[in-house]
């Protein structure tokens, strides 16, 4: 299943949750970041170097950066719709 990390007020969030629904995918969103923290946890610095959200983990392929996250949704999912 699809997981996204990433608070639901994020702007850069809010994109790939739209990107998620149109798509109809099924999700599991992890609240990370603003009064959440959690940005400078292991966990979180494993699958983004940076510290920044949203951050996906798509069975083992992991992918950060908003823009790069609906690209790469809508590659796998999108099939030619998004």
């Amino acid at each position: 299943m699809l997981k996204v990390w990433g608070r639901s007020n994020s702007i850069n969030v809010q994109k790939v949750m739209w990107a998620v629904a149109e798509l109809g995918l099924e999700y599991e969103r992890i609240d990370v970041g603003g009064k959440f923290g959690g940005l400078d946890s292991p966990e979180l610095l494993a699958r983004n170097p940076h510290g920044l959200i949203p951050v996906i983990n798509d069975d083992g392929t992991i992918v950060w950066e908003s823009h790069a996250i609906v690209r790469y949704l809508a590659a796998q999912y999108g099939d030619g719709s998004l």
